[in-house]
């Protein structure tokens, strides 16, 4: 017998539970006997699922539970769900055990469905179900974007490119949270950090809680958007949509008229625009994905290998565009500035070392060859160029959109080149580089 105890509810929760079922209960169970199994769950369902006066927990009542376990156990008026129906059954045995030897008996089909639907494969996603009160909504879907398949189930978001390059996130669903749809956008757009396309995720998702100030449940409908680059994946916006105070249990399905109330677009500068129309409209600007951050201690990836030194043939060639014209050529072993012509200038093995570091750290090998370079003031310009183990890369970019690492490239070969610079700008570039 498989069962989850890390999880299980303190014994004092659950022997607090009513000892025999309530009339809607009872109503429910009625159905079930008779074979009417959609009313059954239509009746069971929001009593184990909904928010309520009595709390956080949603599984006081014991015989609707296990009523839900028996139907997701054997496919009763809904999907045939073993590791939904494990987690509901783990609750209910610990309130037959805790109410002693009659307790065991006292409730149906717990024994026998644990040793059938309990198996040891699905622990995490069992695991999964009950720390956020079953998970109801939807419980697996699939994408193919580019060259990562995205698989989002009960556990959270999995990316894999393949390779063992893997990205996990967790999903963010609640207590009383009904996930109502996850689909694909028909936008996507280059990213600026990267060769590959920025896609998004639009999640519908009810949120069902109780206001004890005005005695009743209050269901809110969000619109949540994910950004998807490779195998990173974030949360770009989450905006509410939709309140409504009482009422029944939330359905899976979307209220008419949503789905085109809220949309992404591109507006004429290439830019992702968000919208929600309604008595107020809103509308906002989805921003870049940022770069992770990586390491710069010995190990880091370079070219897809683990690299703990530059190679033999570590070169570089930086141009920097503006104000005292710092042009460093490792290829000729030269340096240019303040105007003057090129004369002879080396690296330490130290100097080396730290100007390696600060490339694997700015992933020059990953970024397009453009990285909003050519606009702003001249001096905010850099173009470098970058040998390692026979692979060469050419990328340029404007201060003002470089991240903190391309910042601080930045900043580890100027002081290197030119640690006092003078002030001002000279007359122009060496004419000899």
């Amino acid at each position: 017998m498989a069962l989850v105890s890390a999880l299980l509810l303190s014994a004092v929760a659950v022997s607090q539970s009513a000892a025999s079922p309530t009339p809607t209960v009872e109503a429910g169970m009625a159905a079930y006997h008779r074979g009417d199994f959609t009313t059954a769950l239509a009746i069971l369902k929001p009593v184990v699922y909904d928010a309520a006066p009595r709390g956080p927990s949603p599984f006081s009542d014991p015989w609707a539970t296990v009523y839900l376990a028996q139907m997701f156990r054997r496919g009763e008026g809904t999907a045939t769900d073993w590791p939904l129906s494990c987690a509901l059954f783990n609750n209910v045995w610990l309130y037959t055990r805790s109410r002693g030897p009659a307790g065991i008996a006292s409730v149906p089909f717990v024994e026998e469905g644990i040793r059938e639907v309990c198996l040891p494969e699905l622990q995490d996603e069992v695991n999964a179900l009950r720390m956020a009160c079953y998970l109801d909504g939807v419980s697996r879907r699939e994408f193919v974007l580019d060259g990562t398949w995205l698989v989002v189930d009960r556990r959270g978001f999995h990316m894999d490119r393949g390779g063992g390059e893997r990205g996990d996130v967790p999903l963010g669903m609640w207590c009383h949270d009904v996930m109502v749809s996850l689909t694909q956008s028909d936008i996507s757009v280059p990213d600026r950090w990267s060769m590959e396309r920025v896609h998004f995720l639009e999640l519908f998702k009810w949120t069902n809680g109780f206001d004890d100030t005005k005695g009743t449940v209050v269901r809110q409908l969000h619109w949540m958007v994910y950004q998807v680059r490779g195998t990173g994946l974030g949360r770009a916006i989450d905006q509410i949509v939709l309140t409504v105070m009482g009422g029944p249990y939330p359905p899976r399905e979307l209220p008419p008229g949503v789905r085109d109330a809220v949309g992404l677009q591109l507006n004429a500068v290439g830019q992702v625009e968000w919208f929600v129309k309604g008595s107020t409209d809103m509308r906002g600007i989805i921003p870049d994905a940022p770069r992770a951050e990586v390491s710069t201690g010995a190990g880091s990836d370079l070219l897809g290998d683990r690299m703990e030194e530059p190679a033999g043939d570590f070169a570089v060639r930086f141009d920097h565009k503006g104000c005292h014209y710092e042009y460093l050529d490792m290829f000729k072993g030269t340096y240019s500035g303040d105007g003057a012509g090129p004369v002879p200038f080396g690296l330490s093995r130290d100097q080396r070392m730290t100007l390696f570091k600060a490339i694997v750290a700015a992933r020059i090998f990953d970024l397009p060859p453009v990285v909003g370079a050519g606009g702003g003031e001249p001096s905010s310009n850099y173009e470098l160029e970058v040998q390692n183990g026979g692979n060469r890369r050419i990328v340029a970019w404007n201060l003002g959109s470089a991240d903190r690492s391309l910042s601080d490239l930045t900043r580890t070969v100027l002081g290197m080149v030119n640690p006092e610079p003078g002030d001002g700008c000279v007359v122009g570039p060496p004419r000899v580089r």
